[in-house]
């Protein structure tokens, strides 16, 4: 038994620390972002994103995350910039919410396929 919770300690400590090298506001560990990738190409007024070479929509109502701040202006949104997003309806890729990502996030589970 204390060999049990010897373990879980050490693993505790090892995904704290992971998530603190991220260095990310809780809100972004909420987040339920679907896909990430490097920003290509911005176009606000025109109401358009291309991230890894495919082109989306953006919502009028577009909502833009940063680690240092629940929401931020769209001018944020810079090429080359690694992002998350969800679309509010992924037929018409509609992006609806893009989190601002530190280079070094990795999370292969959500990369674009």
């Amino acid at each position: 038994m204390r060999t049990f919770q010897l373990a879980m300690a050490v693993i505790a400590l090892l995904l704290a620390g992971t998530v603190a090298a991220q260095n990310l506001p809780r809100y972004y560990k909420d987040a339920d972002f679907q896909r990430t990738g490097h920003i290509d190409s911005v176009q606000i007024e025109a109401q358009r994103i291309v991230i890894d070479d495919v082109s989306y929509s953006i919502s009028s109502n577009l909502i833009v995350h940063s680690p240092k701040a629940y929401s931020v202006p769209v001018s944020n949104l810079k090429v080359g910039t690694l992002v998350g997003y969800k679309m509010l309806n992924p037929r018409s890729r509609l992006i609806g919410e893009i989190w601002l990502l530190p280079n070094d996030y990795n999370d292969r589970a959500r990369r674009r396929r």
